[in-house]
């Protein structure tokens, strides 16, 4: 049975309330049980589940209390991405009001041996919120076809008439990723590597090499043979080892070059989740879908 009383029982029924009252697609009991995780969560600051037993406000022994949470993380009628739903448009509709830009970020993450999450988050003053993501047991980077799903997903969420921008770092810096962002009608900021072949003026000539030859801009630039064009500012300042080669939607300045820094709001988020915050990199979980319920609770926590 579950308490009522007790300070950890009384957060749980107000994050209840609120799950409740938006469209988060979760049924009575289903969001019962997140809020408990949630206020268990924020009572030890800690993704470790054993210690959530400690305070979990439910009248059980502690093997109950381990079956209950499992079972919690493991089902499958609890998907975070519709969840996320119930919060995101008004928080994107707060960041967009009265013309600001939206920046989305993209980036990935190792959560713990094996297994990598695949984030979109959101920039809020100098830190950022997650909006979506994926946990994928997989050795290097998360392929687009899944960076697609997830950008579909998160695109579903933008408020209508919001001006959106996303960054994004060289790993994604694919003509794919771009034309995307492209067809979807969103800015974007997105890191390339320097090998990429880029076809300009009926020549041809790699993102490094226009580095090395000092250009600070390409104009519609076409990626590779895949018929996707944008532009391409490139900046290297004093100091840096190596130089900023960015694929944007408007004509390049230093100035929109320098956007790509905004980026960098997904790296403190991420350590909240890890060693400066929840320790989520030492779970025990073992399954790349409760991985993701975890990241939902402590996400609805911070």
């Amino acid at each position: 049975m579950r308490l009522l009383s007790g300070g950890v029982a009384h957060v749980s029924g107000v994050i209840e309330d609120d799950l409740r009252a938006r469209a988060t697609g979760l049924r009575k009991q289903h969001a019962e049980g997140l809020a408990d995780l949630v206020a268990s969560t924020l009572a030890c600051r800690s993704a470790n589940t054993a210690e959530w037993q400690a305070v979990l406000p439910r009248r059980a022994d502690d093997k109950s209390k381990e079956r209950y949470i499992s079972r919690l993380l493991s089902n499958g009628l609890i998907n975070p991405v519709t969840v996320m739903g119930g919060f995101i448009p008004e928080i994107a509709g707060m960041a967009g009001d009265k013309g600001k830009t939206v920046i989305l970020m993209m980036d990935q993450s190792k959560i713990s041996d094996g297994f990598e999450c695949l984030m979109v988050s959101m920039r809020v003053g100098e830190r950022a919120i997650p909006v979506a993501w994926k946990v994928k047991e997989v050795k290097g980077n998360i392929g687009f076809d899944d960076q697609e799903r997830l950008l579909d997903a998160v695109f579903s969420m933008m408020p209508e008439g919001v001006d959106i921008l996303l960054a994004a770092d060289r790993f994604y810096g694919t003509a794919m990723l771009i034309g995307w962002c492209q067809q979807q009608g969103w800015r974007y900021r997105i890191r390339l590597k320097d090998n990429l072949i880029l076809f300009h003026e009926g020549g041809e000539i790699t993102t490094g090499e226009a580095a090395k030859a000092n250009m600070t801009a390409v104009t519609n630039a076409a990626l590779n043979e895949s018929g996707v064009t944008t532009h391409i500012g490139i900046l290297h300042e004093q100091g840096h080892k190596e130089p900023w080669i960015i694929a944007m939607s408007e004509l390049p300045s230093k100035a929109r070059i320098l956007d790509y820094g905004m980026r960098w709001g997904i790296e403190p988020m991420f350590s909240d989740f890890k060693s400066r915050g929840f320790g989520i990199t030492k779970t025990q979980l073992q399954h790349a879908e409760r991985i993701e319920r975890l990241i939902l609770v402590l996400t609805i926590a911070l």
